[in-house]
C-alpha cells in the first residue's frame, strides 16, 4: 500500500468513526463530466513532478465551474491553520457566505471544521487530484474533486475544489462499493449550525 492510500484508509477510518458521510476514493472514478474536466486541467497546468500555481488555475479557465468552487488557503503550517478565500454562488447557498472566514470560524461545527480540515490536509499530501464521495442531510449524495495548488514558491499551499449535490442522480451508476457504504450511512449537515 503505498503512502497515499495509507492517508486514504486512514482518512476514510476518521469518516467511519465521526460519521461524516464524505470519503476519499483514491481510484478517482469520478461520475461528473465536471470533476473529470478539471482534473484533466489540473493535470495539464502541473509543471513534470509538480503542482500548479494559484495563477496557473485561472478565471478564464475555470469560468464553466464559478459558480461551485471553493478556494482554501493554509495560513499556517502547524497547527494547520485554513481560510476560505473563495466561495462560488452556488456553494454560499450550502454553507453561507464564508470567504475570507477560517474554517474554525465560530459559525461552524467543530464536526465541519475537523472534516474540512481534513479533507484539505490529505489533498495537499497527495498533491493530486482528489475524489470525494459525499452526502449531507440523510439524502443528498454528491461528489467533489480537490485540486491541491502550489504558491509561487512552489509549496502547497491552496486547495481547489468543485463539488455538486444532486439528490436526483443515481450516484450508485458506477458500480462503486464507496457509493453502496456511503449511501447507507446517516451523516452530519452540511449547513451550519443556527
Amino acid at each position: 500500500m503505498s503512502d497515499f492510500e495509507s492517508a486514504a484508509a486512514q482518512f476514510n477510518a476518521e469518516v467511519e468513526r465521526h460519521g461524516w458521510g464524505q470519503f476519499c476514493d483514491p481510484a478517482n472514478a469520478f461520475i461528473l463530466p465536471e470533476c473529470r474536466d478539471l482534473a484533466a486541467l489540473w493535470t495539464q497546468a502541473a509543471p513534470a513532478g509538480g503542482l500548479p500555481t494559484r495563477d496557473a488555475m485561472t478565471a478564464r479557465k475555470l469560468k464553466p465551474y464559478l459558480a461551485r468552487l471553493i478556494l482554501v488557503e493554509q495560513t499556517l503550517d502547524t497547527p494547520p491553520r485554513l481560510r476560505f478565500r473563495l466561495i462560488g454562488t452556488l456553494i454560499t447557498n450550502t454553507l453561507s457566505e464564508r470567504t475570507g472566514k477560517y474554517f474554525d470560524d465560530p459559525s461552524a461545527t467543530p464536526q465541519q471544521t475537523a472534516r474540512w480540515t481534513q479533507s484539505v490536509q490529505l489533498a495537499l499530501a497527495a498533491r493530486r487530484p482528489l475524489r470525494f464521495v459525499m452526502r449531507s442531510q440523510n439524502a443528498v449524495t454528491g461528489e467533489m474533486v480537490c485540486l491541491p495548488l502550489a504558491d509561487e514558491n512552489g509549496l502547497p499551499r491552496y486547495v481547489l475544489a468543485y463539488g455538486c449535490y444532486d439528490p436526483l442522480r443515481d450516484w450508485t451508476a458506477s458500480a462503486e462499493p464507496t457509493v453502496a457504504r456511503f449511501k447507507s450511512r446517516p451523516s452530519e449537515s452540511l449547513l451550519p449550525a443556527g
